[in-house]
């Protein structure tokens, strides 16, 4: 597999990542200017998740999403820890520990895949600082 898909496939999953676990935390949060925010976050991994499942199905390659293990437990963990504490801080919160490790690999995946083609390499830098902007985002709620 070229260095490339590999980028490419992180990227994917990586945004799916986010458009799973928005919706979930979307039914907890009650504020709407948090509400709002997070359409927004939502509305923006949808569109590198679409763009980067355009990318791998020209190469010929099926997109794979998270596993669905993977999107049950942080849903299950998302649930669970909004049942006692609803309140935008704490959602916020989470969100921010969420993008932060969206960061963290979209950072060590930009390093260790530099020389992939540009075009990808592009959107990977795309979606690193959406992860950083939804960080700044939700600091306001805390």
């Amino acid at each position: 597999m070229h260095e490339g898909d590999i980028l490419l496939r992180s990227i994917h999953k990586n945004a799916e990542m986010g458009k799973g676990t928005i919706p979930v935390v979307l039914d907890a949060v009650e504020d709407p200017a948090m509400q709002m925010a997070l359409r927004h976050q939502l509305s923006e991994y949808e569109t590198v998740a679409k763009t980067a499942e355009e990318m791998l199905q020209r190469r010929g390659l099926p997109a794979k999403d998270p596993g669905a293990f993977q999107q049950a437990m942080s849903g299950m963990m998302i649930r669970a820890q909004t049942l006692t504490d609803k309140s935008p801080s704490h959602v916020a919160e989470m969100m921010i520990r969420g993008s932060t490790m969206g960061t963290v690999q979209m950072t060590r995946e930009i390093h260790r895949w530099e020389a992939a083609e540009e075009e990808t390499v592009a959107l990977a830098k795309k979606l690193l600082q959406i992860e950083e902007r939804n960080i700044q985002q939700m600091k306001k709620f805390l």
